[in-house]
């Protein structure tokens, strides 16, 4: 099974609060980033990586890489202003030899080799065009009336409309792998920005697994996210 891995770098980070790329930022000794090509390198059944780098961060992305010494089978790409766009930008540069296509936020550097693997595996497994990881819904989950006219910590929102079953909740974290031929067929007509790929797939009529994924997966948003990480790492390290 061959499977090829888009790494999706572009994104702004407002959150952060940073004057750099999120990508960029240190952690346990090394960028962001290169944590998770370092772990996609090391399975034998990826083929291929495409890092979907920001508008004018291509270079400094291949000199990331190639300082770490792990450009070496990756192709960085110029990614879009979405999420769905900056997938679209680097699809041109899969070879169609690969049979599985696996999509991974770079901000999600705490992916496991077993994770990774497990929904390799379900997105191979026949009856499904792909497989997500995904984690349990722990809170109640509140429906609003409407959209709310202001934003922000404090402010009012409006009326609860319902509670939604919790039990039937997940939290899509990545990678999400498809099947090559299906991915490309809905990329090819999208004609509407979604959230992430297994909604675009499920808008085309494929039907995709869900794989209980690891809490640890989680994904740096904030700067109490990048102290996370230090000690999930710290942690595995004592192990």
């Amino acid at each position: 099974m061959r499977i090829a891995v888009i790494i999706l770098a572009a994104g702004q980070g407002r959150r952060m609060g940073a004057e750099v790329n999120k990508m960029f930022l240190p952690l346990a000794g090394e960028a962001v980033l290169l944590h998770s090509v370092r772990l996609f390198q090391a399975e034998a059944d990826v083929a291929q990586i495409v890092v979907a780098a920001a508008p004018g961060e291509v270079r400094q992305v291949k000199e990331l890489l190639r300082e770490a010494d792990l450009l070496h089978g990756v192709t960085v790409a110029e990614g879009g202003s979405t999420r769905l766009r900056s997938v679209a930008a680097a699809l041109p540069h899969i070879s169609c030899q690969a049979d599985l296509v696996a999509i991974h936020d770079g901000a999600r550097p705490l992916l496991s080799a077993a994770d990774f693997r497990a929904v390799a595996a379900a997105a191979a497994a026949p009856g499904y065009a792909g497989a997500i990881l995904a984690a349990p819904v722990t809170d109640t989950i509140k429906t609003a009336a409407a959209l709310p006219e202001t934003a922000g910590p404090g402010q009012l929102v409006g009326s609860i409309a319902g509670s939604l079953q919790r039990e039937l909740l997940w939290r899509a974290l990545t990678p999400q792998v498809f099947a090559i031929e299906p991915l490309l067929e809905a990329y090819s007509t999208l004609d509407k920005d979604f959230t992430d790929d297994a909604a675009l797939l499920a808008a085309a009529g494929k039907t995709v697994a869900l794989v209980w994924g690891s809490e640890e997966n989680i994904k740096i948003t904030t700067p109490l996210d990048l102290r996370l990480a230090e000690l999930i790492l710290q942690e595995r390290e004592a192990k």
